[in-house]
């Protein structure tokens, strides 16, 4: 029960700036709630925490509860170094908090769960400025071909057709997991993360020809040499049309590039429309997993932490401030700051029927996503199809049976 958990807790996590300001608070409330416990938060770069986690798991000395992505999740489960969470989601299922795809993406190999959503985040979505649509006369795409014509007007007009960080790696593939997801199709997509089928499926293939085409046509020529912060400012201040981003940008514009920017009113946002009319919907998400160490010296504070990080009053603390998806459907729409977050928080997945692909290379992890990262950089110079492809068959050899 809430209250009996004391002693200390060391959590990895790693959020900055108003993101970290905003997870400390949700810390905060659990401390109130469990005052005899001391949580030590440790910030950890995005892109070192994989690197960092493998090493203390594997020196015997993990942190007692850590953020982590599905791959990290399936590989550490697969070693048996987590807590296992089952009864947890048989909860939270049976409650209508939590569904049973997000309950797979929080599982090992083994159909087990071992993580905890906190963080939700829906991507794919296209952020502009209505005052530039309006200047240029274009209305919100809402099919491919209107999307096309609309970065073709405004590159008539002098006008950058889209801001892309690139060279922070990740902001890349919020480009080819939506292109996949709209030409290849929800099953190729989910078959394609989960080994089932290569690189070389002709659906995967025409989706990368796809790509190829939007960054020959549409990709700012120093696509590469600029960082994720600075592509999301030229796109909120109006020297880009566009940036294809996920849902926490709600709460970075404001923050990082001008605190006078009005969700809603100066930004806001469309669904990417579907290539092709006629196929299926489908949702795009990602976002942040806690996992508890099995070899914690401190269970049952570990797993009262789980718990509360999981539930509908820890996520609505941050839900409040913004740039956030709740993943626990019991966290109700009025808390949304504003109609951004409304907006988002409503293509988050509540029906089972809706198929979601999560973040392609966040779902692999290891390896594999490091050197897929590398050759997407450099499919972005050469826009080469045939050999990223080749490339890919030789990293990722699991459709092969490798």
């Amino acid at each position: 029960a809430q209250g009996e958990a004391s002693g200390e807790l060391r959590v990895v996590s790693n959020w900055t700036g108003s993101e970290g300001e905003a997870f400390q608070a949700v810390i905060d409330a659990f401390h109130q709630k469990n005052p005899k416990v001391n949580v030590k938060v440790e910030q950890v770069p995005f892109d070192q925490t994989q690197a960092l986690l493998t090493q203390q798991f594997a020196a015997g000395s993990p942190p007692d509860v850590a953020v982590a992505l599905p791959g990290i999740v399936r590989t550490f489960a697969d070693q048996d170094l987590l807590l296992n969470l089952d009864s947890q989601w048989d909860t939270w299922i049976k409650d209508g908090a939590y569904t049973d795809a997000l309950r797979q993406i929080a599982s090992g190999p083994d159909g087990k769960a071992y993580a905890v959503y906190f963080k939700g985040n829906v991507n794919a979505l296209v952020w502009y400025s209505p005052q530039q649509l309006q200047k240029l006369g274009i209305g919100v795409p809402k099919t491919w071909a209107e999307f096309t014509a609309a970065m073709d007007k405004a590159k008539a007009e002098g006008v950058a057709p889209l801001a892309v960080g690139g060279k922070d790696g990740w902001p890349l593939t919020q480009w080819t997991d939506p292109v996949i997801l709209r030409v290849a199709g929800a099953q190729a997509f989910n078959d394609l993360a989960r080994g089932k089928i290569g690189w070389d499926d002709p659906r995967i293939v025409k989706s990368f020809q796809v790509l190829g085409d939007l960054i020959g046509k549409y990709f700012p020529p120093q696509a590469l040499g600029t960082g994720f912060i600075d592509a999301t400012c030229a796109g909120a201040k109006g020297k880009a049309l566009f940036d294809n981003q996920g849902a926490f940008l709600n709460l970075i514009i404001p923050a990082e590039c001008d605190k006078s920017l009005k969700p809603g009113k100066d930004f806001t946002f469309f669904l990417m429309p579907k290539y092709d009319a006629s196929m299926p919907e489908a949702q795009f998400v990602s976002g942040d997993l806690f996992v508890g160490a099995k070899d914690t010296k401190n269970k049952p504070a570990t797993l009262a932490l789980l718990d509360y990080l999981a539930s509908a009053d820890a996520q609505e603390i941050w839900a409040k401030r913004g740039g956030y998806i709740a993943p626990n459907a019991k966290v109700p729409a009025d808390v949304y700051p504003d109609e951004n977050d409304r907006k988002a928080a409503a293509l988050w997945p509540k029906q089972a029927a809706i198929p979601a692909g999560y973040d392609l290379d966040d779902w692999i992890g290891g390896e594999i996503q490091v050197k897929y990262r590398q050759a997407l950089a450099q499919f972005t110079r050469d826009r080469d199809v045939d050999k990223f492809i080749a490339t890919m068959k030789q990293v990722d050899t699991r459709a092969a049976g490798g």
